[in-house]
Parts: C-alpha cells; sequence; structure tokens
C-alpha cells in the first residue's frame, strides 16, 4: 500500500425531505489498498457511493477520484473509476464474454487482449463463454467485477459486494478483490456491514453510523485499542480453591481460573502467578490469554449509539 492518495470524499452532506443522510462525511483511500466502508444498513454508505460516482448530488462537500475534482472534471474523474452499486446489470440472454464486449464498446482503448487479462484476473476462463443465464451469483459478481477494470480504473468501488455469495463464492471474491489491490495498484473501496468478512479482506476501514464518520483505522489500530489497559488470562489447574486462597481470581468455572492483569507488564505478571501457584502445590495444566476483540466486537461498540445501532432515522 503506498501513501498516494486515490479516492477522497470531503466534507460530504446530503439531506432528502427533512431527513439528514449524511453529516460532513470526509475519508481517503488510498493506490494498493483495499478499503473497507463500513456501518449499519442505512449508516450511509450507499448513498456516499452513489455521489461519488454521480448517480446522485450532495448538497455541499466533494469528492476526488486520481486528483480530479469529481463536480468540475466529471469524465475524467469517471475515467478512473469502475464500480458495482447494488447488483452487477448483465444481458443474461448473453455469454459472458459478449457482455464484456458489450460493454468495451463503450469504453475507449479496451482491447480483446484486456478482455482476455481481466477473464484471467477474476478466474472465469472455463465458463466465459457461456450465458448469464448459467452462471451462479458468486460467478455474476465476478464478471461484474471484470466488466469494472476492463478501462484500467485507478479506483474500484463495491457495494456491498459478498451479499448472497456463499462461503466459497466470498472467499474467491475476497481473494480477487486484495489481488487487485495488492498486485495491480489499484484502490479498492468495498462497502458492507459483515464485519467478520471485513476483516480478513481490508487494511483499513472507515466506519459510518448516523451518516457521520466515527474513524479511519487499521484493523490493527481497533483491535488493539479495543483491549484496553487489562487483559484475562484462563488457568487450567489442579485445585481451585487453593489457587484462589494463592492469587487475585476473578472468575472460577470448573477447574478453570481467570485472573485479569495489566496489559503492561501482563507476561511477567503471568510468569509470577503461574509460579506462586506451582510453588503452592497447584497444578498448573495451561494458561492462555483470552482472544482480543474481534473488529465485529468493536464494531458493534462503536455504532450501537441508541435503539436502532446507528441507522439513520
Amino acid at each position: 500500500m503506498s501513501e498516494q492518495v486515490l479516492f477522497k470524499v470531503d466534507g460530504l452532506n446530503k439531506t432528502i425531505g427533512k431527513r439528514q443522510i449524511l453529516n460532513d462525511v470526509s475519508f481517503e483511500a488510498y493506490a494498493g489498498e483495499v478499503f473497507g466502508f463500513l456501518g449499519p444498513n442505512g449508516a450511509g454508505k450507499t448513498t456516499t457511493i452513489k455521489i461519488a460516482v454521480g448517480l446522485i448530488s450532495s448538497d455541499t462537500g466533494t469528492v476526488e477520484i486520481g486528483g480530479e475534482n469529481a463536480k468540475k472534471n466529471f469524465e475524467k474523474a469517471m475515467n478512473m473509476v469502475g464500480a458495482i452499486v447494488e447488483n452487477p446489470e448483465m444481458y443474461k440472454y448473453l455469454t459472458g464474454r459478449q457482455n464484456l464486449e458489450q460493454y468495451a464498446r463503450m469504453r475507449n482503448g479496451v482491447t480483446k487482449e484486456r478482455i482476455d487479462e481481466v477473464v484471467r484476473l477474476v478466474k472465469l476462463e472455463n465458463r466465459i463463454d457461456e450465458k448469464i443465464s448459467k452462471y451462479s451469483l458468486g460467478m455474476r459478481q465476478r464478471l461484474g467485477v471484470a466488466q469494472a477494470i476492463l478501462h484500467h480504473p485507478k479506483v474500484l468501488i463495491l457495494d456491498e459486494p459478498t451479499n448472497g455469495l456463499d462461503p466459497a463464492g466470498i472467499k474467491d471474491l475476497r481473494d480477487i478483490l486484495k489481488s487487485l489491490a495488492h498486485d495491480e495498484g489499484i484502490c479498492v473501496i468495498v462497502s458492507s456491514h459483515l464485519m467478520s468478512e471485513m476483516e480478513l479482506m481490508c487494511d483499513r476501514v472507515g466506519i459510518i453510523s448516523n451518516g457521520k464518520m466515527i474513524g479511519v483505522h487499521t484493523l490493527e489500530e481497533l483491535t488493539s485499542a479495543s483491549i484496553g489497559e487489562t487483559i484475562t488470562i484462563q488457568i487450567r489447574v489442579s485445585d481451585p480453591e487453593i489457587a484462589e486462597s494463592v492469587v487475585d481470581i476473578s472468575r472460577i468455572d470448573g477447574d478453570m481460573i481467570e485472573i485479569i492483569l495489566n496489559a503492561n507488564d501482563a507476561d511477567d505478571a503471568t510468569a509470577s502467578v503461574v509460579k506462586r501457584l506451582v510453588d503452592s502445590s497447584v497444578g498448573v495444566y495451561s494458561v492462555q490469554r483470552l482472544e482480543h476483540k474481534t473488529l465485529e466486537d468493536v464494531f458493534i461498540a462503536l455504532t450501537q449509539t441508541g435503539e436502532g445501532g446507528g441507522q439513520i432515522g
């Protein structure tokens, strides 16, 4: 991932009727990264994306793609972006290749060789000459990605691309998007509310709730920050009653005890606890730290701002 900003929204506001959909939304995404645009359903993700690709207008604020202002230089900006908003639209009575050829006619400089290249990138070589009507949802999503990157865009924007896919289809799409970002240098922006999948796919995430940006972080920053000042270790022991008289225990479950330690010196503190137990003739069978919070845990904590879970209205 480079520090080259390829996608930037600054101060986006959008009101429909009496409801403010977006409230001063700003973030940046870089070349060579998968950027997760995360938020509960109704938080403003699709509205932001539709503004970015020119499907609707904002009340105020700007969008820049590859350094071009999308309002002032619309055609230049749109030539640098590929997008799938909601569902990829295709001619079901045509083959996958014919669909790509149709789309290529609307773009300058897309050669037969480029069509073959994107087909290989999305791993559809064996099925590209079959009619779309025979494609699974996962195959249609792959073809949609192929269509979106035909013209060598610098930015690829996908709105909820894993909706409806089975686990195998989700993994295939994840691998394709990571390859496009890390190997091809494309700025890939993926909107979703599926945290477990974004945790595996994204380099950084921006979280939106109630039309406001909560923040932009790497996954490590989010999950590390969620740990706080203490950690909990679990120790399986031979005699929990004796153990309780030796060390401060927060919880006992059968032969498993839990102890809360200061995160800053957790390793030394764990060693000290184990030594005290062993010196008191308590058998220590296993020691483990409880898992760090996942992106889903952090997401829920950040967006659960009252009834509705961060949704608008």
